[in-house]
């Protein structure tokens, strides 16, 4: 049976690698006047999802939103609600974020 030290050693070698491969944010913005959440990410480059693409509810108040564990999380602390940037990014890559 693997020790606790052992499983903790195992999950920050995934998170390791995951901090190397995935995308991560660096500052995010809502842009009211076009109603697209912006994400900088790691690296420079930048993202621009529409707000209608989230999932979320239409009224939603995403004013507020940060950037949250190490750049893989966004927090809508308004609504209570949180958004995986590797999964964001993924999704705008493969068009299904279009809007």
């Amino acid at each position: 049976m693997e020790t606790i030290d052992e499983m903790i050693a195992r999950a920050l070698e995934r998170g390791a690698k995951a901090a190397a491969a995935e995308p991560r944010a660096v500052a995010v913005r809502l842009d009211t006047e076009r109603q697209r959440l912006v994400l900088e990410l790691q690296g420079g480059a930048e993202l621009s999802i529409p707000v209608s693409a989230l999932g979320l509810p239409a009224d939603a108040n995403l004013s507020g939103v940060r950037v949250e564990g190490g750049g893989f999380d966004l927090y809508f602390p308004a609504i209570d609600e949180g958004a995986f940037v590797p999964d964001l990014a993924r999704a705008a890559i493969e068009h299904r974020l279009a809007a």
